[in-house]
């Protein structure tokens, strides 16, 4: 376990296996084993209180900021990086030009196993994000969204989670 610049709330339960550096969690969180959390000493990750990450996950914010909102829910294998880290120089960048980007995962959502999360993507509070997704583009609150590309599913009437 890499540890570094962390600030830890109450009743923070991280695997020895995980990988964390430049990170802030809330309180009540939990890092199963294998997750690889760093941001940067310019871009802290945030993580609130609540908030569930799944084995295998990873967050890389080294080049953008990532902000995760409180009980969430991130399932295992899932990649959320700020920056693609492309090797520069390379042609294939004239087809991919996604610069570092924040990335903001709302309240309450749940991003499902083997999810992508691309730079510069805001997922709305009280969303859910299909398992398997490559996420390229904003999802609005109270949304489902899933495929490759993701798209808008349908949207969740409040009611339904008791708003």
């Amino acid at each position: 376990m890499i540890v570094s610049n962390i600030s830890f709330g109450r009743n923070v339960s991280i695997n020895p296996s995980a990988k964390i550096n430049n990170v802030e969690f809330g309180d009540n969180i939990k890092v199963a084993k294998d997750c690889f959390i760093m941001g940067s000493p310019g871009h802290v990750i945030k993580i609130g209180t609540g908030v569930i990450c799944a084995m295998y996950m990873t967050l890389d914010g080294r080049y953008g900021d990532i902000e995760i909102g409180e009980y969430a829910s991130v399932g295992q294998q899932c990649v959320i990086k700020a920056d693609w880290a492309l090797a520069p120089g390379s042609a294939i960048n004239k087809l991919f030009d996604k610069p570092a980007a924040p990335i903001k995962i709302g309240a309450h959502t749940w991003i499902g196993s083997g999810s992508v999360i691309a730079p510069g993507v805001t997922i709305g509070d009280y969303s859910i994000v299909a398992a398997n997704s490559y996420v390229d583009s904003d999802v609005p609150p109270y949304s489902i969204a899933g495929g490759n590309p993701a798209r808008i599913i349908r949207a969740i009437d409040p009611k339904e989670i008791g708003r």
